[in-house]
C-alpha cells in the first residue's frame, strides 16, 4: 500500500512539474514533445540499466542524448540524472561502505574533473564526440574482452586513474570506464564493489553538478528539466530492481556494451 502512495506521490509531482516545464515560454520554444518523450525513456533505460549492472547509467545517457540535444546541455543534464541514481544505489547498500577504498580515487578526481570541464567548454563539440565515442567503445572493447580481470591495480595507480576518470566526468559525464576498471581488479566482494562504484559516482557527481553550476553550464533551463524526468529515474531504478535477481546480469551487460559500440560508431558518423 504504501508503495502505492510514492508512486501516487510521484505521478502527480510528474504532472506538476511538467505543466511547468511547458509553460516556460522562452525554453518551450527551443523545444518540442517529441524531444521530450525521446529523452525520458532514453534516462529510464540509463536508470533501469544501472539498477542491474551498478554502473552505466552516463554511458548510455551520453551514448544517445547528444542525438537530440548539445553537449552543453546534455553534460549537466547527466551528472544531475547520475547523482539521483547513485544516491538511491548508494543507500541500497551504504552499511558496506568503506571511504578508504575509494580515497585514491577521490583526490586524483579532484583536479580531474575542473580540467574536463575546460575541454567541454573551450573544444569544439566534434572532437568532443568522437573523443566521447572513442572512449565508450574503448572501455566497451575491453569490458567484453575482460569479464573477469586478471590483476589487481596498485593502490598508488589509483590517483592517476581518478585524474583521469575526472577529466572524463568534467568533459563528458563519462568517468565510469576508470572507475570500474580500478574497482573489478580488486579481490573485493561483490556488495563491496558494488558500494565502492556507487560512493564514488556519487561523490563525483555531486563534485561535477557544483562545477556545472559554478561554471555556469547548470541553468535554470537544465535543472527544471531534471525534475520533469525524475520518474523516469524512479521507475527505471524500481523496475531494474524487480528484475535484478531474475536476470542474467553478465549477459545483459553484453548485450549493453554491444549496443554501446554501435551507438558510438554512429556518433562518430555523425
Amino acid at each position: 500500500m504504501n508503495q502505492k502512495y510514492i508512486i501516487g506521490d510521484i505521478i502527480v509531482v510528474y504532472y506538476s512539474c511538467l505543466t511547468i516545464f511547458f509553460y516556460d515560454n522562452q525554453w518551450f520554444s527551443t523545444m518540442t514533445l517529441e524531444q521530450y518523450i525521446i529523452s525520458f525513456v532514453i534516462v529510464f533505460i540509463s536508470a533501469f540499466v544501472q539498477a542491474i549492472t551498478s554502473f552505466g547509467s552516463a554511458l548510455v545517457s551520453m551514448s544517445l542524448l547528444p542525438f537530440i540535444f548539445p553537449l552543453h546541455f546534455v553534460t549537466p543534464l547527466v551528472a544531475l540524472n547520475g547523482s539521483c541514481i547513485t544516491a538511491l544505489n548508494f543507500f541500497r547498500l551504504h552499511q558496506h561502505f568503506d571511504p578508504k577504498k575509494i580515497k585514491p580515487l577521490i583526490i586524483g578526481a579532484i583536479p580531474g574533473i575542473p580540467t574536463g570541464i575546460y575541454l567541454l567548454v573551450n573544444l569544439p563539440e566534434s572532437i568532443i564526440k568522437t573523443t566521447l565515442a572513442l572512449v565508450i567503445i574503448g572501455y566497451a572493447l575491453y569490458s567484453l574482452i575482460n569479464t573477469y580481470s586478471r590483476f589487481t591495480i596498485n593502490y598508488k595507480a589509483g590517483y592517476a586513474l581518478g585524474f583521469f576518470a575526472g577529466c572524463l566526468g568534467g568533459a563528458f559525464n563519462t568517468d565510469g570506464p576508470p572507475i570500474v576498471i580500478y574497482i573489478t581488479s580488486q579481490p573485493w566482494s561483490k556488495d563491496e564493489m558494488n558500494i565502492s562504484l556507487s560512493s564514488y559516482f556519487l561523490m563525483s557527481g555531486l563534485t561535477l553538478v557544483t562545477m556545472h553550476t559554478i561554471g555556469g553550464l547548470l541553468t535554470k533551463q537544465v535543472a527544471l528539466y531534471f525534475i520533469t524526468l525524475l520518474p523516469a529515474i524512479f521507475s527505471g531504478v524500481y523496475v531494474g530492481s524487480l528484475i535484478y535477481k531474475r536476470i542474467n546480469q553478465e549477459v545483459f551487460k553484453k548485450i549493453v556494451l554491444l549496443l554501446l559500440i554501435l551507438v558510438a560508431i554512429v556518433l562518430i558518423i555523425k
